[in-house]
């Protein structure tokens, strides 16, 4: 009966620890980050605190990249909060830096390679007074090559030129053509060197001042007489 009785209180002591484990919010950012070979790289976690929260626990967890198959993730560190100070419990990389406040943790690493690259986690538990814990979403890092980096900065160099001598020379070239138009015209005009659509545009407008002009055509056709009456009456 007494055994029966222990069994109960331990899961009921269980019971209300599984109950009092809250869900601490974690937000880590940024969630993909692209790194240039010997380059520097941080990643930042924080949460919302609580003045009465006396100690707090941040484990730096990855998943390798480099790694084949289900693997569990290796610790990078482990920090320590309490009394208002921080400390690092535990440390795999050596060129590396840790940054843990109350409501915040930071993550620096120095001179990353291509072994470096993988997805990064931050676990964090309040454990006094009450116990919360919660989990970043998580953080890819990528390592490029330094040379394919520096192509692709030539590149964009080349483009832009490109691009500024297009813009620069365009308007220029409009411009010419512009101020070389009226004089072409001017010496068309001058040297009588007329297309066939400007002759024909020339004798339409030449029928339609006669229209508009039935004196002089009058006057020319008078003379025109006149002079077959003097030729006539020579000949006679």
């Amino acid at each position: 009966m007494m055994i029966a009785h222990l069994y109960l209180f331990s899961m009921f002591h269980l019971s209300l620890q599984f109950f009092a484990n809250a869900t601490l919010n974690v937000v880590q950012t940024p969630k993909n980050l692209s790194v240039t070979k010997g380059d520097n790289a941080s990643i930042t976690c924080s949460w919302e605190a609580e003045d009465q929260d006396e100690r707090i626990r941040v484990w730096w967890k990855i998943y390798y990249e480099s790694a084949s198959g289900d693997h569990d993730p290796t610790v990078l560190a482990s920090l320590l909060w309490t009394n208002n100070k921080s400390e690092v419990r535990i440390r795999s990389r050596d060129q590396s830096d840790y940054q843990l406040t109350k409501d915040k943790a930071k993550l620096w690493l120095f001179y990353v390679n291509e072994s470096d690259a993988g997805t990064y986690f931050c676990e964090i538990t309040i454990d006094k007074p009450d116990l919360r814990s919660g989990k970043g979403k998580g953080t890819t890092l990528y390592v490029t090559d330094s040379e394919i980096h520096t192509w692709w900065n030539y590149i964009w160099i080349i483009l832009a030129i490109l691009i500024a001598f297009i813009i620069v020379t365009i308007p220029i070239i409009w411009v010419c053509k512009r101020r070389k138009e009226p004089t072409a015209l001017y010496s068309d005009h001058l040297y009588g060197n007329f297309t066939k659509n400007e002759k024909h545009s020339r004798r339409k407008i030449s029928s339609k001042t006669k229209k508009h002009h039935p004196s002089r055509c009058k006057n020319v056709s008078s003379v025109d007489k006149g002079k077959k009456k003097q030729q006539q009456n020579e000949t006679v």
